[in-house]
């Protein structure tokens, strides 16, 4: 695997955005430095970069295995093997499958097996009209079609339900915003009325599914009252399926002022499920529910408990010892770093933040990360929970790439500017001086 290095700045500048911070000048290790001080040239990080060496994994098995289930749903539904999709997306949820980061295969399924349609309705939306031999109507009523031919099957249940959800969501927009136009909002909630009224057949508990609760919850944006409703449901999906943090950091998204929420009650709500789930994360229950809010809306950094959060870093990282999980801390923490940097350091408030963020990141980099995962790095910086499709995954990959390597050398600058040279491996890392 080619290895890459990386190098960083002093602690005064890493307040400006992430990709113009990679710009910023270092100066020359002892090692290299002129005999004439005055002949010294500033250099880039990249000057040092053959002093850090770190794999750079660009093709997870999370990645692989996920593109594979979703391809696998996707090549069901287009020969219309309706019996084997149903048979393996219930056999998935039943046995609370996923990939290395998490990510239910039932739900990969589910998407992959509807994906056609979606993306007929989408482009058709984006553009205007269909993409061309593309009938997004037909695939609609195909779907619609095939599920009366199986009115008990909860797993195809769900391909059509989320069918309708993601075509509503084409109509409105993803954002949370109240100026939709009135035939979007109509359109958006037709389609997740329908949804519903799939959905409502089949109960979550007495069919034991995870699946079919995450769609219940998919469902709270078309309710005229989702806040009344997102704890209890959340938390019964929760019950189902604790081991997934995927759930948590989705209620801790929704409970956002932007959403159906504030900032007391995801706290609280953090708190609560760090007890419903403290057997499996310790108080990692509390971290995952303020994850994806944090980096959506840093305005949370003033409610957060910095300690619990850190612990419950501590105890994920303890219980999950798998290099994606290692990324998305140590990608999540520096983020949170240069954000406390910028808000908090002007106005004197939580000033705790900052150093707090910076050693907890640096513990994970040093006692956790061995490889980067540079797609985790990408998505954090503008935001694990974001809507934007403008980015392509290539670009994304390689913006985390630069921002990793940026922030991983920081704990090692000194030395690095000094002429040593630090080598990551899955049983450590190695610091040989020069």
């Amino acid at each position: 695997m080619k290895l890459f290095s990386s190098d960083t700045n002093s602690a005064q500048g890493v307040s400006a955005p992430a990709l113009r911070k990679l710009t910023r000048k270092l100066p020359l290790s002892r090692r290299e430095a002129p005999e004439d001080s005055s002949l010294e040239a500033p250099q880039t990080y990249r000057d040092l970069q053959d002093r850090l060496q770190i794999p750079i994994n660009t093709s997870t098995p999370d990645q692989m295995e996920s593109d594979a289930t979703r391809e696998r749903g996707l090549f069901l539904a287009r020969q219309e093997l309706w019996e084997e999709l149903e048979d393996l997306i219930r056999t998935h949820d039943q046995n609370r499958a996923t990939t290395k980061a998490g990510t239910p295969l039932a739900d990969l399924m589910i998407f992959g097996a509807r994906s056609d349609v979606v993306r007929a309705a989408e482009h058709a939306l984006l553009h205007g009209r269909p993409a061309k031999d593309a009938d997004f109507f037909s695939g609609i009523e195909g779907l619609e079609y095939m599920l009366e031919d199986f009115p008990d099957s909860y797993p195809l249940a769900l391909i059509v339900a989320h069918m309708h959800i993601d075509i509503g969501w084409a109509w409105r927009g993803a954002a949370a915003k109240d100026d939709i136009r009135e035939i979007n909002r109509e359109a958006f909630h037709a389609h997740f009325d329908r949804a519903s009224d799939i959905l409502q057949r089949f109960c979550p508990k007495k069919h034991h599914s995870p699946a079919l609760s995450a769609a219940r919850c998919a469902l709270l944006p078309g309710n005229p009252h989702p806040a009344t409703l997102l704890a209890q449901e959340f938390e019964s999906l929760i019950s189902l399926d604790p081991a997934n943090p995927r759930h948590m950091r989705a209620l801790g998204n929704y409970l956002l002022p932007r959403w159906y929420g504030d900032f007391e009650q995801l706290d609280l709500q953090a708190r609560r499920v760090a007890a419903q789930t403290f057997d499996i994360w310790g108080a990692g229950g509390y971290t995952w529910v303020w994850f994806d809010a944090l980096l959506v809306d840093p305005t949370g950094l003033e409610m957060l408990e910095i300690e619990y959060f850190l612990d419950g870093v501590s105890d994920i990282l303890t219980r999950v010892k798998d290099q994606h999980i290692a990324n998305l801390m140590a990608a999540h923490l520096f983020r949170s770093w240069q954000i406390s940097r910028e808000q908090y350091y002007e106005d004197g408030l939580r000033q705790d933040l900052p150093p707090a963020l910076r050693h907890g990141f640096d513990r994970v980099v040093r006692e956790h990360l061995r490889e980067i995962h540079p797609l985790i790095w990408g998505h954090a910086e503008i935001g694990f929970e974001n809507t934007s499709r403008i980015i392509s995954k290539d670009r994304l990959a390689q913006k985390g790439k630069e921002i990793a390597l940026h922030a991983v050398a920081m704990p090692f600058l000194a030395g690095l500017q000094a002429g040593q040279t630090v080598y990551f491996t899955p049983e450590g890392i190695t610091q040989i001086n020069p």
